[in-house]
């Protein structure tokens, strides 16, 4: 017998990939477009590639540190797009986890149900075999009495 992994494993590890693809994917691409952007400036900070990685990452993060800051307009709305991007794929980090807190629980309940669900039924099988049993005592108790003819029942 195969394990496979649930539903909701197979749902995390998506969220989980997808979002570090699309992470990965901005801050590379953004990092690289704003030192293309910016790179010809005199006054620019963004001196190499790895300076405009490190700038799309700590932008993507929401951390920013303020040591790399785009002067130029179009430089800026690649920050903006990317401060977008970063709330949005903290948004997913924040999904996943619920996710993750809300399978355990919904698994503990579930097992939770199915023991309370067993403890019934046992319960009831115990009380229909109790009636079962008085059922079948009253059974032999009336087989036991004599037949009462049909004259004196209807004379009461």
């Amino acid at each position: 017998m195969t394990h496979r992994p649930s539903a909701t494993v197979t749902a995390i590890l998506r969220l989980t990939l997808v979002t570090t693809l699309v992470s990965t994917v901005i801050v590379l691409a953004g990092g690289m477009t704003i030192w293309r952007l910016e790179a010809g400036r005199a006054d620019t900070t963004f001196r190499t590639w790895g300076d405009g990685v490190w700038w799309a990452l700590t932008t993507l993060t929401t951390v920013g540190y303020g040591d790399h800051v785009p002067g130029t307009t179009s430089g800026r709305v690649v920050g903006a797009l990317i401060m977008i991007a970063g709330v949005a794929v903290l948004g997913a980090v924040a999904a996943v986890v619920a996710l993750v807190f809300a399978s355990a629980v919904a698994r503990r309940e579930e097992q939770l149900l199915e023991e309370e669900a067993e403890s019934l039924e046992s319960r009831l099988e115990a009380h229909l075999a109790a009636l079962d049993a008085r059922l079948a005592r009253i059974e032999d108790e009336l087989a036991r009495r004599p037949a009462v003819p049909d004259d004196v029942r209807a004379d009461g």
